[in-house]
């Protein structure tokens, strides 16, 4: 009989789960903005564009641009139409801002994420590592400080354990997920598997 709880189970079952498009390894890319001045007014061309690949709902991507901006405007179809001339590096300033608040995940960097309100919070949960915080609009995405490669060992300390019984250790940018490990050990870790800002490994002597 399979123990369904042992960490090949469980590692086979996690990577199972994971969104095509996070294992896929491809990079996260956006349009390029389509900005002109049409009279009196700025227009973003292919804003209906940016919402559908960040997979975010216009009025709340053109309501944070507004109040970045601080301009009034309309969606007007496919386009977003804001009162006055306002710079290009501006919009795109202030829509890289919006990606790093509300669509890129701050623990491992996906933009695989869904954005969801519990009473007057917002809560950016993350569908490739499991994180999840409130928004913040000053947060900072973490990037790796050092690679990690697999098959090499490091010293690790297990700050925490997860729901599943594996301890919890960082290295640099990186989560690592160690099984059997114990909160408050230092242990040596061979790392098995990286996904993205993700590793799995195992306590060697």
């Amino acid at each position: 009989m399979t123990d369904i709880f042992d960490y090949d189970s469980l590692l086979k079952r996690a990577m199972a789960l994971k969104p095509k498009e996070v294992d896929s390894g491809e990079r996260f890319q956006i349009p390029d903005a389509e900005i002109i001045i049409e009279g009196k007014n700025t227009i973003l061309k292919n804003f209906k564009e940016f919402c559908d690949r960040l997979d975010r709902p216009p009025e709340h991507f053109s309501k944070f641009l507004f109040r970045e901006l601080g301009t009034a405007g309309q969606l007007q179809g496919e386009r977003l139409i804001f009162k006055g001339k306002v710079s290009s590096l501006d919009i795109k300033n202030r829509i890289n801002d919006y990606i790093k608040t509300y669509v890129l995940c701050y623990e491992c960097g996906s933009p695989d994420t869904i954005l969801k309100k519990e009473g007057r919070v917002e809560i950016l949960v993350c569908k490739a590592c499991g994180a999840i915080r409130p928004v913040n609009a000053k947060i900072e995405i973490r990037t790796p400080e050092e690679k990690i490669e697999e098959n090499r060992v490091y010293e690790l300390e297990i700050i925490d354990i997860n729901k599943d019984g594996d301890g919890i250790a960082k290295k640099g940018g990186y989560t690592v997920y160690v099984k059997n490990a114990k909160k408050g050990q230092k242990v040596k870790v061979k790392i098995e598997k990286i996904k993205k800002n993700i590793a799995f490994g195992i306590i060697v002597q």
